[in-house]
């Protein structure tokens, strides 16, 4: 883990249970990328990019001088199924970081809290088996 994974690894960890977008410039059910760059705005003092959206979140992780794109998920990256690429059986992808135990922390859309409400399988099952989507990682250089 680079030292800036580490730093925004634990800047998510102590988010957990609590609402990194208070102020909820959108709705709670779709706050996941937006929470993943409050997180690192928190940890870094800017965001990733992309806003709201899976899709340009995705995008500004592609392009990002900061993030570099790995094959397998690590502790403290970001794991993305970005809208945009699924079959349309799920309407949105969704964005989270990747923890311990292969546990996923993202923000939980009925209450906007951020949980470990995922694991790598069952990310799995709902994205790719039932969503048809890509699932990507993310390390923080």
């Amino acid at each position: 883990m680079t030292e800036n994974q580490k730093k925004f690894y634990e800047t998510a960890l102590s988010y957990l249970g609590k609402d990194a977008t208070p102020s909820d410039i959108v709705s709670d059910k779709f706050a996941c990328a937006i929470t993943i760059n409050a997180l690192h705005k928190i940890a870094f003092g800017f965001a990733i990019g992309g806003g709201a959206s899976t899709y340009l979140l995705y995008r500004a992780l592609l392009n990002s001088e900061y993030f570099e794109k790995i094959d397998r998920p690590e502790v403290g990256c970001v794991i993305i199924s970005p809208s945009g690429y699924g079959s349309g059986r799920l309407p949105n992808g969704h964005a989270g970081i990747v923890c311990e135990n292969e546990d996923i922390m993202s923000n939980n859309s009925s209450d906007g809290l951020l949980k470990k409400n995922y694991t790598l399988t069952s990310w799995r099952s709902r994205y790719v088996d039932i969503g048809s989507y890509p699932v990507f990682y993310f390390r923080r250089i």
